[in-house]
């Protein structure tokens, strides 16, 4: 046990010592999460600006259908100014008596085209489901104000009552998609950052031969226990900062964005990321390190790092179904399955009630997946396969594992 601990110290110290560890732990989450949400606070921004400057300045408009015949109560008086050709509305839109104008073709009953003219080019437009032309539209087509906002939103006061139990989201909330985002993303990196400086770790020390001093004073095993609790110690330490770094950030998040205080993870939070980020990197850990016991160089090893993490990048391409159907079927299953539970379920976990019947059958799966892998690689790491510099082929694998 002291050789391990010696290994242990060796790879801490180490790994803290590397810029790049550091750099990754806290510049490129934060550009990488920034990125995301700035970009949606941005245009949510533009938008709300785009409303507030339409309900502000008059709008014209050009009825050749001779639709419009009333203008509903809620629209503000005013705001709507009725030109008889479009000479006229064009002319008021260049002296800035509006800021944009309507043409309502003859045939727009048949045809639903609605002509838009404004002064400067404004992208997100389309975004804005409440124009208040929509408004005028639907009360002049149906006849009654009530019945066209019933039918232009019928669902509006639907009130659902979920079956899972509930885990204090507010959908309505901003944080609704940004947490569970944020949670996907950090168990990702992280997992895959620590598991793969068990590849170049193990990888590097045969490169440079290292690994032929190492094994004149320890066993084999003895390294890689010394390894997995040396790069899980930094690991658990970078786990630790992301989220107590986030859940600080959501406990102050009503401050930075309106209705963030209605937003709240569940009390076990913690507990169930602590558990599924020690028992997912024990997991990736070791398919890593039988990779890197396997690989003669560290460059034939990073090859097959692809087809390792694969699994656990599948969430990440189905992030948003993850978040907005987070008890979907195939979302389920994803949370459920070993390889891509510790993204999944902590991502769902951070999005919705999950039944608690579900992260103890994931987590107990997990568990006898990440043990069955741990005692693989411990049987690949035995002297003459960590020296060996064979080619690492599908064969060669196979005869490793049926070596006693």
């Amino acid at each position: 046990m002291r050789n391990a601990w010696l290994v242990i110290k060796h790879e801490v110290r180490s790994t803290l010592s590397k810029p790049s560890f550091w750099i990754m732990t806290f510049l490129f989450p934060a550009i990488a999460i920034g990125s995301q949400v700035g970009g949606q606070i941005l245009a949510q921004d533009v938008v709300e600006q785009e409303i507030a400057t339409s309900g502000k300045e008059a709008i014209g408009y050009v009825d050749e259908a001779g639709l419009i015949r009333t203008i509903p109560n809620e629209i503000p008086s005013g705001l709507f100014v009725a030109y008889p050709d479009e000479e006229s509305a064009h002319a008021a839109l260049e002296n800035g008596d509006i800021n944009r104008y309507y043409l309502i073709p003859a045939d727009f009953v048949a045809s639903g085209d609605l002509v838009l003219v404004e002064r400067e080019f404004s992208p997100f437009k389309s975004l804005i489901s409440s124009d208040p032309i929509r408004t005028v539209i639907h009360a002049n087509l149906v006849g009654d104000e009530a019945l066209a906002g019933l039918i232009a939103d019928p669902l509006a006061k639907v009130e659902a009552t979920p079956l899972a139990p509930l885990g204090g989201t507010d959908v309505d909330s901003p944080l609704a998609f940004i947490v569970p985002y944020a949670t996907l993303f950090m168990f990702f990196f992280v997992i895959t950052m620590s598991s793969g400086f068990m590849l170049q770790s193990v990888a590097k020390e045969k490169e440079n031969r290292v690994i032929e001093v190492l094994l004149v004073s320890l066993r084999p095993r003895e390294m890689l226990l010394g390894k997995v609790i040396g790069l899980g110690a930094v690991a658990l330490l970078q786990m630790g900062l992301w989220l107590g770094t986030g859940l600080f950030a959501l406990s102050r998040g009503a401050v930075v964005v309106a209705g963030a205080v209605a937003f709240a993870l569940r009390p076990d939070f913690v507990v169930w990321a602590l558990l599924f980020f020690v028992l997912g990197y024990l997991l990736y850990a070791s398919l890593m390190g039988a990779l890197g016991a396997l690989a003669p160089s560290s460059r034939e090893g990073q090859q097959f790092t692809f087809v390792l993490l694969l699994p656990l990048m599948v969430p990440l391409f189905v992030a948003n179904l993850l978040i907005q159907a987070p008890n979907a079927p195939l979302s389920v299953f994803m949370s459920l399955f070993p390889l891509t539970a510790p993204v999944a379920m902590m991502t769902r976990l951070a999005a919705t009630g999950v039944p608690f019947w579900q992260p103890l059958v994931s987590l107990a799966l997990l568990a006898a997946t990440a043990y069955s892998v741990v005692a693989m690689t411990a049987r690949l790491f035995r002297a003459q396969t960590l020296l060996s510099g064979a080619t690492l082929t599908t064969k060669r694998l196979w005869q490793a594992l049926r070596e006693q």
